[in-house]
């Protein structure tokens, strides 16, 4: 069961207490709550783009799948991984996959750029990032692997390409400063019993 991580403060005992006793806290994750969410409404649209409808059951699977393979290319609980997508399923699906792993999704828009994400990738410690290879007109790999040239941390890509696009760290490859990328889609692997989360 994952810890709280090294430099959190917990809330205070008398939030804890009122929290609990009027019902906003119920001692679920929000894994959990797509588990339920997964069985409870199954065949119901959970999301929407464009002609694309993903259900509720189908979701539950692709992060069953996602975290998966995650964990298959090294992702432990604890990290943490930036994750810089636009709006659009895969982003829903990574964040959920990485929570299931146990892993810590720190959120940062699409606009940022290399000081911000940098910025990211060294105060969390991150290990991890996924983003777009490009967005925009913007070369997000080129930006992780020069974040990934200046220090220890960040160690693994996961792009989430756009058709036609092409970058020299777009594939499954590793830059010169050992960062292995991956195309987002091809993290999937067979699920497994994901790691115990606490509510806190």
């Amino acid at each position: 069961m994952a810890s709280m991580l090294d430099g959190c403060t917990p809330w205070p005992e008398v939030f804890v207490d009122r929290y609990w006793a009027v019902g906003h806290w119920r001692g679920n994750t929000l894994d959990n709550l797509l588990r339920d969410w997964a069985l409870q409404y199954g065949p119901r649209t959970a999301l929407v783009q464009g002609d694309i409808r993903i259900t509720y059951a189908a979701l539950n699977r692709r992060v069953d799948r996602m975290a998966a393979g995650f964990r298959l290319r090294g992702l432990r609980p604890g990290q943490r991984v930036v994750v810089q997508l636009p709006n659009v399923p895969d982003f829903v699906v990574t964040v959920f996959a990485l929570m299931r792993v146990g892993a810590v999704p720190v959120l940062c828009p699409v606009s940022c750029r290399t000081p911000e994400v940098s910025h990211l990738v060294r105060i969390a410690e991150s290990v991890g990032y996924v983003g777009p290879s490009t967005y925009q007109g913007f070369d997000h790999t080129a930006m992780v692997a020069d974040i990934a040239a200046q220090g220890p941390f960040l160690r693994r890509a996961f792009t989430l390409a756009t058709p036609g696009a092409s970058s020299p760290y777009g594939g499954l490859s590793t830059d010169p400063s050992g960062c292995h990328y991956f195309p987002l889609a091809s993290v999937d692997a067979p699920p497994e019993r994901a790691p115990v989360q606490r509510a806190d």
